[in-house]
């Protein structure tokens, strides 16, 4: 078989028209001579199976940008086996074979010193017949001696190897030459040249990968090599292999911009400035978006009342469902602005920057710039920002930072406080300029942090101090987004949003409506009554149960019926509100802002003590969970809920008393 592929490969080199493919013979000769008296290794069975590949490398690295290219858009998100971290795998085809890829999470090495880099490293050194047969090692062309240490740890232990050196027309904008064929001969592997954002190179590795000869994996083992030997290694290798054009003096072109965004002051202010840049931009941005979603649903749920015929049809459909999706879905626009800046914060290497100034602050709550980018992700969700702290290697740390961080502001929250707060200030400008919505949720969102930052200060005072782990970061030059890839990610998010907040609505609504239509007395009567009562339907009786507790608050039955109702997910609250009041207003065809707007809705101090309560209150079963899971019991859960509850229950009945 050797032989025969050896042939095959001669025949890829004189077929493919880039002369990188000469590294698949060479690599295919190295392996024909080696591997003469050993027992033949099994190939695939055949071109229409899937084979499987890993992308591998160092944070930073442009994996990520390389998986998106080579997938595009089939590719998937899910749980790792055993884990709760979060992996990417996609697929592609390519001269009509199939390969699956799965995009390890960047590490430095193979010595792991937190949980998250531990999950990487078990599925480099995976050994069960579903790890990869082939690993492309995704390398900084600019800063290959920091690349090729956890390079040469994979080839020690045991990995079938492609180098794809990434940002290479960067390097050679700096005047940095690579002698690609030496390189290759040096490390005995294919090296091909790329740049994943300008798509170029990416051919090149497809052909090589497809002429590789992908076999059943070897067994990997644990590397015990010292550093000093890898680095003594490498710089004898980028000896031979790496020369500077003479005279080329090269300046990084964020030297300029990190004088005034890491600076002590100027620093700050430009942080803060952002972010008040963000959530102006959200309201102002997505309103006439926001206003187009409302009118549909509301012209749909009038067409399929005159539509149906007049029965438990007609008002499931138009009384509950219709309105628990549209008071969730009408606010998509605000989310999906939410996710763009995210992504261009950190595609565009600035979210670095923020955690590296954050460091001194949260050094005073006895964290560090760890703590920082699980906590800021936390804008778009809890949980994988939950699951982001296993970079953090000190457990003390780590559960100090996933104790905290549901106090910052998730996207669920986000429909709530838009709501809340349109009810509150008029869509109106201060200075011409500013809208006061904008400038509500600025605050709520560093309220939200500070309320983070104070309760990880009490946390460091009541527990045992550890060693304090050393912060090392490496900051990335700037780049500009790649659009098609940052849309991509904007349009995952959104769906991913609708469907999993989607099915939790629609069953909340269907059930909400059920339990808000019958009641006790359906079961006496006969069937001969009609329609039930809202205040003596089950729901309705459920609410007047809680209502002793939440009536300090400022809060009736129905807002009691939302808030346990949003349990499940904190966005169903609107849902809920929504579907409840067009229950017992089922001929009024206003939006929900409008019907709660009037005297009869929602006061103004109860929409202020609502906004205390959910900007406080762990308000979602999802986040417990995945607590219970990265702390191995209830125990912190339960603290946490209780703790979060309280401080809510407290801000709110402190915000209506003085307000009514």
């Amino acid at each position: 078989m050797n032989l025969v592929y050896f042939q095959a490969a001669r025949f890829v080199c004189f077929v493919l028209p880039h002369p990188d493919a000469r590294y698949c013979l060479r690599l295919a000769a190295r392996n024909s001579d080696s591997e003469k008296n050993k027992p033949p290794r099994l190939r695939s069975p055949s071109l229409n199976s899937l084979h499987r590949l890993a992308l591998s490398g160092n944070p930073n690295s442009g994996k990520s940008t390389l998986f998106n290219e080579l997938t595009g858009l089939q590719q998937k998100t899910g749980n790792l086996p055993g884990v709760t971290v979060e992996k990417k795998s996609g697929q592609f085809s390519y001269k009509k074979k199939r390969f699956q890829i799965i995009d390890i999470p960047g590490i430095y090495s193979l010595h792991a010193r937190s949980a998250d880099e531990l999950v990487a490293t078990s599925l480099i050194l995976d050994n069960s017949r579903e790890a990869a047969e082939l690993f492309i090692f995704v390398a900084d062309a600019t800063q290959l001696r920091k690349s090729l240490f956890l390079f040469l740890q994979m080839q020690e232990a045991g990995c079938e190897l492609i180098l794809a050196l990434n940002m290479f027309d960067l390097a050679e904008k700096r005047g940095l030459m690579i002698d690609l064929d030496l390189l290759s001969r040096e490390l005995g592997v294919p090296v091909i040249p790329i740049s994943a954002s300008k798509k170029t190179g990416i051919t090149e590795l497809q052909d090589c990968i497809s002429s590789y000869a992908l076999q059943t994996p070897v067994p990997k083992q644990v590397v015990h090599t010292k550093a000093e030997t890898f680095y003594t290694r490498i710089d004898t290798v980028l000896e031979k292999v790496q020369k500077w054009e003479a005279g080329k003096i090269y300046e990084r072109s964020g030297d300029k911009w990190d004088r005034y965004l890491l600076h002590p002051v100027w620093g700050y202010l430009s942080f803060f400035l952002i972010l008040f840049v963000i959530f102006q931009s959200v309201f102002f941005l997505a309103e006439l978006p926001r206003q187009w979603i409302e009118s549909g649903f509301l012209i749909l749920g009038t067409w399929l009342g005159t539509l149906l015929p007049q029965g438990p049809i007609n008002g499931l459909l138009v009384n509950g469902v219709l309105p628990g999706l549209s008071g969730v879905l009408m606010f998509l626009p605000q989310i999906g602005f939410l996710f763009l800046f995210l992504i261009l914060l950190e595609d565009s290497g600035y979210m670095v920057r923020a955690t590296l100034l954050m460091d001194k602050v949260m050094r005073k709550a006895g964290l560090n710039g760890r703590s920082v980018i699980p906590m800021i992700s936390g804008v778009a969700c809890a949980i994988p920002a939950i699951l982001a702290t296993r970079t953090i290697a000190q457990p003390r740390d780590r559960l100090i930072t996933m104790f905290v961080i549901p106090f910052v502001s998730c996207s669920a929250r986000l429909p709530v406080f838009v709501l809340l707060v349109s009810l509150i200030l008029p869509n109106e400008r201060f200075l011409g300029v500013f809208n006061y919505p904008g400038l509500a949720l600025t605050g709520l969102y560093l309220l939200g942090f500070s309320a983070a930052f104070g309760t990880a200060w009490l946390m460091n005072r009541g527990m045992k101090k550890q060693t304090q782990d050393l912060f090392l970061m490496e900051i990335p030059e700037y780049r500009l987004p790649h659009w098609p890839v940052v849309l991509r990610q904007i349009g995952s998010r959104c769906m991913s949003f609708i469907t999993e907040a989607g099915k939790i609505i629609l069953g909340v609504s269907i059930l909400l409506w059920a339990l808000s239509n019958y009641g006790p007395a359906d079961f006496h009567s006969g069937g001969a009554q009609t329609q039930t009562p809202l205040e003596e339907s089950f729901a309705g009786i459920g609410g007047k149960a809680i209502e002793p507790l939440i009536a300090p608050l400022g809060y009736d039955w129905k807002i009691g019926i939302a808030i346990v109702s949003s349990f499940v997910a904190r966005e169903v609250f609107v849902g809920s509100i929504s579907t409840l009041y067009h229950i017992d207003n089922p001929d009024d065809h206003d939006s929900i802002i409008q019907i709660l707007g009037r005297e009869d809705g929602i006061s103004g101090a109860t929409a202020v003590s609502l906004v205390f309560f959910y900007l406080f209150a762990l308000q979602c079963v999802s986040t417990m969970v995945v607590m219970k899971k990265e702390t191995g019991g209830w125990k912190w859960p339960l603290i946490q809920f209780f703790f979060m509850g309280t401080v809510a229950y407290l801000s709110a009945l402190i915000a209506y008393q003085l307000l009514s």
